[in-house]
């Protein structure tokens, strides 16, 4: 392995995550928070030290670079945002345990949103920025955004933003030059952002709240500058939110073809079908029971409902009602959400609505197989075959989620936790939804898991946000063989 060049940029993404700490001070002058100035500045020094000290040892570092380079890589540099990440909120003392804070960045690098505060508005106003803007940085990927800058990457740049974004977006489809696409996806990710910040700025939230909470939104994170999230929001501000977390929560791919005007690409696309028409069925179901069973308006029943639900497929976390406190069954449809997830190549969690198609359509082909041996059926998604060892790998994988959650949700049992809050805990962090079902629902938190607790979801979120295999592979003892 090639240790000496995957340091040389490590010690890029340290410089780069360093530069976006530098931000925050426009926000300590402009809120008077002077006081966070010292600590602060070592947050931003520490990392940009390293960086160039990194840079510099390996200025002559040959630049060979395999998959197995960017397996490690890509799994190094998640964990490297992660504590980083946590310097200005543990050092400032915004969060005085540095596990909590640890926790506390992870979740936003991995744009989860599960979060340890108790109560989120006593925090200084700069801290706070800092930890939606990690959403926003996480929400895209540093990787890509490496690639993005750095051309001279080349074969190399395909291979870090593949380990990043697993069975992701057809980079080739969008442009044939890795940069370009990384280019691309970061102008798209920005301009969503803007026309975000924008309409909440229409909609009366000053500049400060509108930024804040346009990176939870089109990062999919869900950390908001207050207490109860986007409950106490005008609808109009609640129904943008709705709108852009249903944007976000698309394929990148597909947001291209949109930009670029080529809609026939985008109506054919069978995951967008599938993830609108779970949208629409799950949320016109729960926008029924909430109006009949409990005596909402139509208007406040039907917003409730949809906002809730986009807020779990996409895995975003916003949340603008207690969906533990609606009946059994309406509250059941959010739970079996946590499990679909967004579209594969969005800033979305979960799954990925793409796997549940082919596997779908794998098990129809299955029960046709056995009534018909002689036939000859071919699995397609929008047009194109997918090979029966694709298929049986998506399967595989959706196997392998579960087991882990299973697995997982054992652990945190064994930790103390209560069945439901052991199970949405973990079903909150890999999928990186936020909020989960029992003490750790829309009106809980993660504060009362203990420690040990709270780092093995910190790697479980970072599982979830490289799509398991990515991170795990690393842990494998063939990994290490020459």
């Amino acid at each position: 392995m090639n240790i000496k060049y995957i340091l040389n940029l490590e010690g890029k993404i340290l410089i780069i995550l360093s530069l976006f700490m530098l931000t925050i001070f426009p926000w300590v002058f402009y809120w008077h928070e002077t006081q966070l100035i010292k600590p602060l500045l070592v947050s931003f020094l520490l990392p940009l030290g390293c960086g160039l000290f990194l840079l510099y040892k390996t200025r002559y570092a040959e630049k060979r670079f395999q998959i197995k380079e960017a397996y490690f890589l890509v799994s190094a540099a998640w964990l490297t945002m992660g504590i980083i990440g946590s310097l200005p909120l543990y050092l400032s003392g915004a969060i005085p345990s540095f596990t909590d804070a640890v926790f506390e960045s992870v979740s936003g690098f991995t744009t989860t949103g599960s979060s340890i505060l108790t109560d989120i508005e006593s925090l200084p106003k700069s801290i706070l920025y800092w930890r939606s803007l990690s959403h926003w940085i996480g929400g895209m990927g540093i990787i890509v955004l490496v690639v993005a800058i750095m051309p001279q990457l080349n074969i190399a740049g395909y291979q870090l933003l593949s380990a990043e974004m697993s069975g992701g977006i057809n980079y080739e489809k969008i442009k044939p030059r890795t940069k370009d696409v990384a280019r691309r996806l970061w102008m798209i990710y920005f301009a969503i952002t803007v026309a975000v910040v924008v309409l909440l700025m229409a909609g009366g939230l000053d500049f400060y709240e509108s930024l804040c909470h346009s990176f939870g939104t089109v990062a999919t994170g869900g950390f908001s500058t207050k207490n109860d999230s986007i409950g106490g929001y005008s609808p109009y501000i609640q129904y943008v939110i709705t709108l852009f977390m249903i944007i976000s929560g698309i394929n990148f791919t597909v947001l291209y073809f949109g930009f670029k005007g080529n809609f026939k690409r985008v109506l054919i696309d069978t995951e967008l079908k599938a993830y609108l028409g779970i949208i629409l069925t799950v949320g016109v179901t729960i926008s029924f029971i909430l109006w009949s069973k409990h005596n909402l308006s139509p208007e406040q029943a039907f917003r409730d409902s949809f906002f809730q639900v986009v807020s779990i497929i996409t895995a975003t976390g916003f949340a603008t009602a207690d969906y533990l406190q609606w009946v059994d069954y309406a509250w059941f449809l959010i739970f079996l959400l946590m499990f679909v997830g967004a579209c594969v190549g969005s800033t979305g969690g979960g799954i990925k609505i793409i796997r549940h198609v082919v596997a779908w359509k794998f098990i129809k082909r299955s029960f046709l197989s056995l009534l018909h041996p002689q036939i000859v059926k071919h699995i397609r998604v929008n047009g194109t075959m997918i090979p029966d060892d694709k298929a049986v790998s998506v399967i595989a994988f959706i196997a392998l989620y579960i087991i882990i959650v299973a697995f997982s949700s054992v652990f945190m049992a064994a930790l103390g936790l209560d069945v439901q809050t052991a199970t949405g805990s973990v079903l909150a962090t890999i999928g990186g939804i936020g909020p989960g079902i029992g003490e750790v629902g829309p009106a809980g938190n993660f504060s009362q898991i203990p420690d040990i607790g709270k780092i093995y979801l910190s790697f479980i979120m970072i599982l979830g946000r490289l799509e398991i295999l990515t991170f795990l592979v690393v842990f494998t003892p063939g990994f290490w063989k020459v």
